[in-house]
């Protein structure tokens, strides 16, 4: 008599092979993310490598992930803001756009401290437009256009403004030894006063008193500063209301990227 067949059984266990597949792959797509997010380059090619034969991948170099690049150690992140070609834009109030190149160490520090320093100063409500410091261009730009700053028609910083402009000057001066010019301005109303013949020399001798102020308070060396006078001929704005005007009547410093040592030997060498 034939034995008799039992029933084939169905197996209820088969989709633990495809559930292992997908996990394989899983675990190798968050190694492939973690090399790319903490591993230096050098390491994250080793992986790559690695993970090609493991995939029994033939191909090229490029078949499954591009890794070439300087190697050495150098740690990146997909979350590192990478700098757009031509320099950056520099946050500003609305409508206004200056482009600088990404600013040295030095000078983005400098930038916080007087942030910090002028906002304490004046209150965060007074740190406006009349009071702004941007990057524009290789320089870090301080503009001081302050109500009141200079009275009309004189170069004498006012009692009350005299503070702010010596804390921003120790700043400047004892922070960093970049090179800086102040800039000074003056509005239309003051082409011609009783004291300067014309706006150019009212607005050298603005920028002149602030750089005599830090000089004699700080006693930096002069030879790290120069100044310009722009008379009335870049004007913030051509509202003629008294708040307006007084705006225009201002200095602008301006701190280059220029070392004061580097200066000088290149002038030595040029010599």
């Amino acid at each position: 008599m034939p034995k008799k067949k039992h029933p084939e059984h169905v197996n209820h266990e088969r989709w633990l092979v495809s559930y292992a597949d997908f996990i394989t792959l899983l675990f190798a797509f968050f190694v492939v993310m973690y090399a790319i997010s903490q591993a230096d380059l050098a390491k994250l090619q080793k992986v790559a490598k690695s993970i090609r034969a493991a995939f029994g991948g033939g191909g090229g170099q490029d078949s499954f992930i591009d890794v070439e690049g300087t190697g050495g150690g150098k740690t990146v992140t997909p979350f590192d803001e990478w700098p757009e070609s031509g320099g950056r834009m520099a946050n500003l109030p609305a409508g206004k756009t200056h482009t600088a190149a990404e600013p040295d160490t030095n000078l983005q520090e400098l930038k916080e401290l007087l942030e910090e320093t002028i906002s304490v100063e004046v209150g965060v409500a007074e740190f406006n437009e009349n009071l702004e410091i941007y990057y524009d261009r290789d320089a870090l730009v301080l503009k001081l256009a302050v109500k009141n700053i200079f009275a009309e028609g004189s170069a004498e910083i006012e009692n009350d403004i005299q503070p702010l402009v010596e804390k921003i000057g120790s700043i400047v001066t004892s922070h960093s030894k970049k090179i800086f010019r102040i800039e000074g301005h003056a509005d239309l109303s003051e082409v011609r006063t009783k004291k300067y013949a014309t706006s150019w020399e009212l607005s050298s001798a603005r920028s002149a008193s602030v750089a005599r102020l830090w000089v004699d308070r700080f006693q930096i060396n002069p030879a790290r500063m120069g100044i310009v006078g722009y008379g009335h001929y870049r004007p913030l704005t051509k509202d003629r209301s008294h708040l307006s005007k007084s705006s225009n009547r201002r200095v602008e410093v301006v701190i280059t990227r220029v070392d004061f040592k580097e200066d000088l030997n290149r002038l030595r060498e040029s010599n």
